[in-house]
């Protein structure tokens, strides 16, 4: 299902006009947190404040809107609000006529999504966080709340709603919005076999993507846990695999519904968060991915990941390969993914992801993106996600590592005008896709419970804790060489 605006483009809707706020309440470490999501949005802190719960809540709910299990209690069952038009009776015009009008203004598709974005909050909070991490009884009590800045979702806030329509192949469904009438059509080779009762229920989860596509990104995930995911990817498809033929061939006649081998992979992998689960699939699915393109394959950012690791990837069978060019000009050699470094294993999935999978609706969610790289290769990370936001895609990143901040706020100082800019960047061997704007970022640090927002300026993000710990650790230092010095003479 998509989602494009009257001239043919992807609807964006006012996704990049008024930031979204989300607040996070009881969830493991974090008590109370609001976080507003930038082009580039960053959270540090030190080890469980509450990153990871904070990103992997977000994850599952972007993830779970287009999934959503409540829709048809909501816009059609008894729980309907007259905010929502009658899809009953637009389901029987459409299988009567081909077609549905109705007129509508833009403020009734505000009020509509407010309330759609409300019901959705509460219903992923109560039904689904524990979902999201596997933890049934740990998550009483979590939330996750999403409104808009300033005005909630009011699309008047933003400049108005565009004329937007959204369509389906599978169903041959399509809604359009012209600013006064949304209108419902189907296509004459689908509305045989779509019956009023079955329309209603495709009409509930389109008019869904109607209101909310453009304003929520779809989410895509690269765990903490991708370089083990990297090191036994074939093993868990050849375990599941395994397990399934083992007890199929156990199970007599009458134990077989009792030892049912899905319910028992189930029961060993629900055990997983869903972000892992994902991530686990998403490595799996590599090597049939490597036909496609993604959408910033015209900027070759995977390039950049092939300079880094002095290598590049390829995908052969079901297995994927690292081929190594660090010893020299003829001199590659050419090795199975498990047997490769941690910091190619964790580049990996980034540079498939690049290569391949990359939509411009993406948020791009990155678990500590710095792990397993040395300093060097964390500065040209830093680079590297400035271009691939600059490209039009949204990314969050949790991290601990000052390299990456201190060069994120070198590139900011870099999108500022200043005496001899040109030849400064040539010198210093920037590019000017490396700059990054102030107003693009969000960064918070996980404390206290909470997070704290940072303040982002012309000299990049004021993120202190960092600063704070050098500066101990350098006091540490001069005091101890300083007793040294006395010693000697």
């Amino acid at each position: 299902m998509t989602s494009i605006q009257g001239d043919g483009t992807p609807a964006v809707h006012n996704r990049n006009r008024t930031p979204l706020t989300f607040r996070f309440e009881n969830l493991g470490p974090v008590k109370a947190a609001e976080m507003e999501l930038g082009k580039l949005t960053v959270i540090a802190g030190r080890n469980n404040t509450g990153k990871t719960y904070i990103a992997y809540t977000l994850y599952g709910f972007l993830k779970m809107w287009k999934q959503w299990p409540a829709a048809d209690r909501f816009l059609l069952g008894k729980d309907r609000l007259e905010v929502f038009p009658d899809l009953r009776s637009v389901a029987e015009q459409m299988v009567r006529d081909g077609r549905a009008e109705l007129p509508m203004t833009n403020d009734a598709i505000s009020r509509q999504r407010a309330e759609v974005i409300r019901r959705l909050s509460e219903d992923f909070s109560k039904q689904a966080m524990s979902g999201v991490f596997s933890v049934p009884d740990e998550f009483d009590g979590a939330s996750i709340e999403l409104f808009g800045a300033g005005n909630g979702l009011d699309h008047d806030a933003a400049g108005g709603f565009a004329p937007t329509r959204s369509e389906s192949e599978e169903t041959g469904l399509s809604i359009q919005y012209d600013g006064s009438i949304v209108t419902w059509t189907i296509r004459d080779n689908h509305l045989k076999k779509n019956a009023a009762s079955r329309l209603e229920s495709y009409l509930t989860y389109h008019y869904t993507d109607f209101l909310l596509t453009g304003l929520l990104p779809d989410p895509f995930i690269l765990s903490a846990e991708r370089f083990g995911i990297a090191l036994f990817y074939r093993e868990l498809d050849f375990t599941k695999n395994q397990l399934v033929d083992l007890l199929q061939k156990m199970a007599d006649d009458k134990s077989r519904e009792r030892a049912s081998p899905f319910l028992v992979i189930d029961r060993a992998t629900s055990r997983y968060a869903l972000p892992i689960k994902d991530n686990i699939d998403y490595t799996r699915s590599i090597p049939e991915r490597k036909r496609d393109k993604g959408d910033l394959s015209e900027h070759k950012l995977f390039d950049y990941v092939k300079d880094m690791m002095e290598g590049y990837y390829g995908a052969a069978g079901d297995e994927i390969r690292f081929i190594s060019k660090s010893r020299g000009p003829g001199k590659r050699f050419n090795i199975p993914l498990h047997a490769a470094s941690s910091s190619a294993r964790g580049l990996s999935d980034f540079y498939f992801y690049l290569r391949h999978v990359v939509r411009a609706t993406h948020l791009l969610i990155i678990d500590e993106p710095e792990s397993h790289l040395d300093t060097a290769n964390q500065i040209q990370l830093a680079r590297l996600l400035a271009r691939f936001v600059n490209a039009g895609v949204k990314v969050l990143i949790t991290t601990h590592s000052d390299y990456l901040i201190k060069e994120l706020n070198n590139l900011v100082m870099l999108s500022q005008p200043f005496a001899g800019k040109d030849q400064v960047v040539s010198e210093l061997k920037y590019q000017p896709t490396d700059a990054l704007h102030p107003e693009s970022i969000r960064a918070y640090v996980a404390e206290n419970n909470g997070l704290t927002k940072c303040v982002v300026d012309r000299f990049g993000i004021d993120m202190p804790m960092f600063d704070q710990t050098i500066d101990a650790i350098n006091a540490t230092a001069n005091e101890l060489a300083s007793r040294l010095t006395e010693e000697a003479d």
